[in-house]
């Protein structure tokens, strides 16, 4: 089981430094939001400005890539950083669907963490406190990547308020 995870890590781990554009959309949304936009902001997305917008000096950088005309990914960054570290349990992809004139920005889950939630199960059996530890580690990140993910839809809605 540990030679499967540590594959599986190393997989991960290699797809998100290659912003492999197939594999992005895969996995289980942990969090979804709809941005109704006007059809000319449609058209020219501030992904660079985002960014620059979404840098921190306490949380690890999140880097915004184009994946094709119309997607664009979030991720954090795996350089080094000296403020709060956490494990990195999402990445994000923001879809711009003309359309519908709107703007969907979709939070998955990683796979790695999937992995690790199932074999909880039958860890119970043998260290049931390593269990409630790690399950209390996993609780916190996914409050922090949620306190991530509404920070790019904050940092969207604000390209679109006028006022701006």
């Amino acid at each position: 089981m540990y030679q499967t995870l540590l594959a599986l890590v190393l997989l991960e781990g290699v797809l998100l430094v290659l912003w492999c554009r197939p594999w992005w959309p895969w996995g289980v949304t942990l969090f979804s939001r709809r941005i109704p936009v006007p059809a000319s902001l449609l058209l020219d997305f501030p992904d660079t400005r985002l960014q620059a917008d979404l840098q921190s000096d306490q949380w690890p950088d999140l880097l915004v890539r184009r994946l094709d005309r119309r997607s664009f990914a979030f991720r954090e960054s795996f350089g080094f950083h000296f403020g709060w570290r956490y494990p990195p349990m999402m990445r994000g992809l923001i879809l711009v669907d003309v359309q519908r004139r709107e703007l969907r920005i979709v939070g998955r889950s990683s796979w790695t963490v999937l992995f690790v939630v199932a074999s909880f199960i039958p860890a119970l059996a043998v260290a049931p406190g390593g269990v409630v530890v790690v399950a209390l580690i996993f609780a916190a990140s996914y409050l922090v990547q949620r306190h991530r993910f509404l920070a790019v839809e904050a940092a969207i809605r604000g390209y679109l308020d006028p006022r701006a």
